[in-house]
């Protein structure tokens, strides 16, 4: 069968099951059981057109999302019946959620929320571990992070600008001498902070830089004495006897290529590196440049499927999955239970919408991919689009009433008041009993 672009999704139509009722008495087994989540917020059907062709015995057919709260946790529920296959080889299941109405289009977007109204979980489940975030794979990006500004002369003169650096076409970046103590001189420094680089889960890829690689075309209008870039300390100071922070540029009319690396030892703690372009000699002179490409190597994102980042911000939970039956399908199928506290999720608001995609791979998947996911459109996994999550409102939770009776030695008549207060209870646990039978 092919890939239906539009999701068969019942969770428009589907009623909000419960009012502010907490869950209670739920086990956290992987377990389905319509008894411990009586209690639920939404029950909500999916159809998934499934690779049965391709991977029997995985089905065409309906599947359930159970979404739940108490007073501390946010409870979600996977019902797969149309995962028929019991293993676990390569197996992950995703939970990406908007807990605040955060809106957001783009991959940096989505990562400036996290713990800010954004969270997610991705189990690798044949591990029974958190999906690790970081690959072995080592990947270079190359793109321009400072401005005019950030290159300072403290001495000689800056002409051109840094657009300049980008392509070896012939336009330069400029850098002409000043008479100094008897020798004409040219100093700038200019400081990269690698984490500019990246535009999400910057720190993290920041501190897993290997190595720095820099290719720099360098000339001078003249032969000159000397021509450097020299990796300097944090204060901006250099040692000129430090070969290894040293490399000679071009001290001629002729362009000159150099290419060479910095290890990430030369980082500083704040994940930046400080250099000096500097030259001298007895006549007037001036140095350019005309490219310049400074390129970090890291390790990347352990991506799967159509997730690049397979990021989780939510570290403390509770995830179990069995295989067998449950009250929707009496076939043996796969089925998760997830707790997350909500002192994990920062911002949410149960009186809003809760935002929500679920996706994973086990190996049931759509035909032709190898993943399925339940979200606004069931084609691919896009958390970093908030219009692709589905809205559930939750309405909260009230807590529980607690009727604490009073010393009999302070108030007269208490036991009286002790009647009057046992009847009211009672009533209150009568009335939620009926509420619970309507449901």
């Amino acid at each position: 069968m092919s890939l239906g672009l539009t999701p068969i999704s019942l969770s428009a139509e589907t009623p909000k099951m419960s009012g502010s009722l907490p869950m209670e008495g739920i086990t956290i087994d992987g377990v389905i059981n319509e008894t411990e989540w009586e209690d639920l917020d939404w029950k909500v059907p999916f159809y998934l057109d499934i690779d049965d062709a391709g991977n029997p015995p995985d089905t065409d057919g309906f599947n359930y999302l159970y979404l739940g709260e108490d007073l501390s946790n946010l409870y979600i529920g996977l019902d797969l019946s149309s995962d028929k296959t019991g293993g676990t080889n390569g197996e992950w299941v995703g939970v990406w959620l908007n807990t605040n109405n955060r809106t957001f289009s783009s991959y940096s977007e989505w990562g400036s929320y996290f713990d800010n109204g954004v969270e997610s979980l991705v189990y690798d489940v044949e591990r029974d571990q958190v999906w690790e975030f970081l690959s072995s794979g080592i990947g270079g990006v190359s793109s321009r992070v400072n401005d005019e500004s950030e290159y300072i002369a403290t001495y000689g003169t800056i002409n051109g600008n840094t657009t300049h650096l980008d392509n070896l076409n012939g336009v330069f970046f400029n850098i002409t001498s000043e008479f100094v103590n008897g020798y004409y001189v040219s100093r700038v420094e200019f400081t990269i902070d690698t984490l500019k680089w990246f535009g999400i889960f910057e720190e993290i890829f920041a501190s897993n830089i290997l190595w720095i690689q820099f290719q720099i075309y360098t000339k001078a209008n003249i032969s000159i004495a000397e021509h450097f870039l020299y990796l300097a300390y944090d204060d901006g100071t250099v040692n000129p006897n430090d070969l290894d922070q040293i490399r000679s540029l071009s001290t001629n009319a002729s362009l000159q290529m150099l290419q060479f690396d910095y290890g990430a030892g030369n980082l500083s703690a704040n994940n930046e590196m400080k250099f000096v372009l500097y030259a001298n000699d007895t006549s007037p002179f001036m140095t350019q440049i005309d490219s310049l490409h400074i390129v970090p190597y890291y390790n990347q994102s352990n991506g799967m499927a159509t997730v690049t980042y397979p990021y989780s911000s939510i570290n403390n939970f509770d995830i179990e999955w069995s295989f067998g039956p449950s009250f929707n399908n009496v076939s043996p199928h796969r089925m998760y239970e997830i707790r997350i506290p909500k002192n994990e999720l920062e911002h949410y608001d149960p009186d809003e919408s809760l935002g929500l995609i679920v996706g994973g791979y086990g190996t049931m998947s759509f035909p032709n991919t190898n993943y399925w996911v339940f979200s606004d459109k069931n084609i691919n996994i896009l958390a970093e689009l908030s219009s692709r999550y589905l809205y559930y409102n939750m309405q909260g939770c009230e807590e529980p009433l607690v009727i604490t009776p009073p010393s009999p030695a302070a108030i007269p008549g208490y036991q009286m008041y002790l009647l009057f207060s046992v009847i009211g209870l009672a009533s209150i646990l009568l009335i939620r009993k009926k509420y619970r039978n309507r449901n």
